[in-house]
């Protein structure tokens, strides 16, 4: 063996300081961890952030599938605040949203405090309510056109008891939004529902207490004590539940398609159409970056909401 290549410049004993953090590091538990934790990274990469950035690629480009994608610009943009379709899915996004979640959060939270008693039947009252939440998308909505039909809908049926004439409720333009909106909060009230009573079993026992002693009754407790007490579960399931509303594809596919006239064609269905319907790949793509831009406003004013109402 050669001596001048065995010769080592350190001293004996003594190794390069990265050679030594790097040996320490081999044996160490932050090794192990970063194993474990490559894969499920590599994989979050490669199905959920470089879709993202891809599809914002895609917005700025016309791909129609068959050709390959050509950059335009904001051309894509500029179709989808100037297109008359395209601003009434808007409109009809931001309605459904201003319809159904205040609405499905105060219920939900209604419910949840009162299945939180100690009544008779509240384990079965619970599962009932979250039933429609492990229903297929496809059997509610199979279920709803039912109670909707015109002709034999159970809901029409109710209502010629009372002397009211049947409605055409998924056909008709100023009813076909507001039957989906009783759909999406029919459908969400259970999982609203078991978050709220989480969050319900969190509230320290005492103050309820405190405040029925001072002489609040069950009315007051609930508007002063747990609701400020729940701000920031209710925010949760507010953020949580517009996402849910700005995704909601299967119960528009099944039940309305868009119609009539455009009045339930929301964000999610003019993507749909855009990208499997006419192929045209790079508007969808600028649609769905438009819907994402929407969902991060509300859920940024629903955190300013929040802090000022919290005061300082």
């Amino acid at each position: 063996m050669n001596p001048a290549l065995s010769k080592s410049p350190y001293p004996r004993g003594e190794a390069p300081d990265w050679r030594a953090r790097l040996y320490r590091f081999y044996n160490s538990q932050a090794f192990v961890a970063f194993l474990f934790l490559l894969v499920p990274v590599l994989l979050l990469t490669a199905l959920k952030i470089w879709p993202v950035f891809y599809n914002l690629y895609l917005s700025f480009t016309r791909y129609e599938l068959f050709e390959p994608p050509r950059f335009v610009g904001l051309k894509n943009y500029t179709y989808v605040f100037n297109n008359s379709v395209t601003r009434q899915s808007i409109i009809n996004t931001l309605l459904f949203t201003i319809e159904a979640v205040p609405i499905g959060t105060a219920l939900a939270l209604t419910i949840a405090k009162l299945l939180d008693q100690s009544i008779r039947g509240r384990v079965f009252l619970r599962t009932l309510y979250y039933l429609p939440v492990v229903s297929s998308v496809v059997v509610s909505a199979m279920i709803w056109r039912w109670i909707y039909s015109p002709q034999h809908g159970l809901l029409n049926y109710f209502l010629g008891l009372v002397g009211i004439p049947p409605q055409n409720w998924l056909n008709d333009p100023n009813l076909a939004l507001i039957s989906l909106v009783i759909v999406t909060i029919w459908g969400s009230i259970g999982s609203n529902m078991v978050i709220f009573l989480a969050g319900l079993q969190d509230i320290p026992r005492d103050v309820i207490e405190a405040a029925r002693v001072d002489g609040a009754n069950p009315l007051q407790n609930f508007l002063f004590i747990t609701v400020p007490l729940m701000r920031p579960v209710i925010l949760f399931v507010v953020v949580t539940f517009t996402i849910s509303i700005f995704r909601n594809f299967g119960l528009i596919f099944m039940l309305t398609q868009g119609g009539p006239f455009n009045r339930t064609n929301t964000m999610v269905w003019e993507v749909y159409q855009n990208v499997f319907g006419y192929l045209r790949l790079g508007r969808g793509a600028a649609i769905s970056v438009v819907m994402l831009l929407i969902v991060l406003l509300l859920t940024l004013i629903s955190f300013r909401v929040l802090r000022e109402r919290q005061g300082p």
